[in-house]
């Protein structure tokens, strides 16, 4: 019998195949431990095998006390889920979130600021609607790293760790990669109630029919702690999940029978050292399988029809406006992690594609990239505050990097990662604020830079993961999940 994998397994569970019956049952001896308000269950298997699992002792000690590092600064996992939303293609600060009037028109450019819900703070004028939540947000105008290349900078921002490469170097995934944000939380968090940890949408970024850019996903940390990938259609603005869908001949009674044969396997299997190592991964992949299978509540989330028409209006009815309000039911249905990546609505045309704009960016901004953007921003910050969830949601709003002080010769900006400004809000971050000041062209940071490693660490520790965790590579050794240090600053 041949058997591959993809996805997430669900291909596993439905091999054609003869009717089976297991009558033993798996005798579990449990840990429990206090973790936050509540109880933390973590079986023996699990506890036994944190090394297959790529944890360190420190960290399996820690998934099984439910216990911190001592001297935890404040914040520390305020952040019940975060919502990332990543502007791919690089938006410029410039016509964003730090204008410069002042500045010369070829710096510049003809955009105006405009007035906030906060005195003297000023957003593009092409954001009028998201202006109005200023309040909820902190502007950090600060943030720098050295990669002007899409694929090594999403590295570098999407896992906090600067990709081991030129600056310019284009790079294409690796399971060697360092595991992206969402991962680090998947392998401290683990599934939940059937629920993943960590959503991803609509698409992995990278070029087509080529290998994708690094930093979206596990990494060394092995497939168990991929993301969880729900496809957007761009033309339809609808998202799917065919893997949790079972084949109409596949009972539910079918699906526990070949389970039970696939824990038989296993056992037999783990007899020698050499799968054993190999087996733990595919049982875990089978585990999350099933557990999707099991659960309705990621299907439900997924069913934007079962939102009134004038929230899906609200958002947008494009792919980024209803990812967004996708993002927020998918975060009411537990899921800690939701990544959402900006895909253009339409075609770009001439000038490049996302908000990689290097030519007619003033026609591409008006036109077709922050118009949407503002709309489905400002309906995710009025619909996360208004229903109570910001106090314990953090979100986070960025790109790979920021764009050229100066407009070039084909009217659109270039790669610049020297200073980006993104925002953030809730979880108890003090919103209406500023964090960091650039120079007068929003070329350099004047005060307060922000490291994207110092960045990543800031936001695990909102999320409640401990600095000092330690991840394990494919030659077990001890690889710190982050390196940076925690700017208080940014949520004080």
């Amino acid at each position: 019998m041949k058997i591959a994998w993809l996805g997430t397994g669900i291909d596993l569970l439905l091999l054609h195949g003869s009717e089976y019956v297991h009558d033993g049952n798996k005798n579990m001896f449990t840990i429990n431990a206090s973790k936050r308000a509540g109880l933390r269950t973590t079986s023996r298997r699990t506890f036994l095998q944190a090394g297959g699992l790529g944890m360190s002792l420190k960290s399996a000690l820690h998934a099984a006390q439910g216990t911190w590092s001592s001297g935890q600064a404040s914040g520390f996992g305020r952040a019940q889920r975060c919502i990332q939303v990543f502007l791919w293609g690089g938006p410029s600060q410039l016509d964003t979130w730090d204008m410069k009037p002042e500045a010369p028109e070829e710096i510049r450019g003809p955009l105006s600021p405009i007035s906030t819900s906060v005195p003297g703070l000023g957003f593009s004028e092409l954001l009028p609607l998201s202006s109005r939540f200023a309040h909820l947000c902190k502007v950090v105008r600060t943030v720098a790293h050295e990669h002007n290349e899409h694929s090594s900078a999403l590295h570098t921002m999407g896992t906090g760790t600067p990709y081991p490469a030129q600056p310019n170097d284009v790079v294409a995934a690796s399971p060697d990669d360092h595991p992206h944000l969402g991962s680090i939380c998947a392998h401290w968090m683990g599934w939940r109630h059937g629920v993943p940890p960590f959503v991803q949408m609509p698409q992995v970024i990278g070029p087509p029919r080529y290998a994708p850019w690094p930093g979206q996903g596990p990494g060394f940390l092995g497939k168990k702690r991929s993301p969880l990938v729900v496809k957007g259609d761009r033309q339809t603005a609808t998202f799917s999940l065919p893997a949790i869908h079972l084949p109409r001949d596949v009972s539910g009674r079918r699906l526990d029978e070949r389970r039970s044969l696939r824990d038989q396997l296993d056992h037999v299997f783990q007899q020698t050292e050499a799968t054993a190592k190999a087996v733990t991964e595919m049982e875990a992949l089978y585990d999350q399988a099933y557990s999707l299978v099991g659960t309705s509540r990621v299907r439900q989330a997924l069913d934007l029809d079962q939102e009134p028409d004038s929230v899906r209006d609200h958002y947008g009815r494009h792919l980024f406006g209803q990812g967004l309000l996708l993002a927020r039911r998918l975060s009411e249905a537990g899921i800690p992690f939701v990544n959402v990546y900006w895909i253009d609505p339409e075609p770009a045309g001439e000038g490049g594609g996302e908000f990689d704009s290097h030519g007619r960016i003033y026609h591409h901004y008006p036109k077709r990239l922050l118009p949407p953007t503002d709309r489905a921003l400002a309906a995710l910050l009025e619909d996360v505050h208004d229903r109570g969830l910001l106090e314990d949601t953090l979100v986070t709003v960025m790109g790979e990097f920021g764009r050229t002080p100066r407009i070039n010769g084909n009217a659109g900006r270039d790669h610049w990662a020297q200073c980006q400004s993104i925002l953030l809000a809730g979880a108890g971050m003090s919103g209406g604020s500023v964090y960091g000041r650039s120079d007068h062209w929003a070329a350099y940071p004047a005060s307060d830079p922000v490291s994207s490693v110092n960045l990543a660490q800031t936001l695990l520790h909102l999320l409640g993961v401990p600095s000092d965790l330690e991840l394990e590579n494919f030659e077990g050794r001890p690889i710190p999940a982050c390196r940076g240090r925690v700017l208080s600053g940014l949520f004080a």
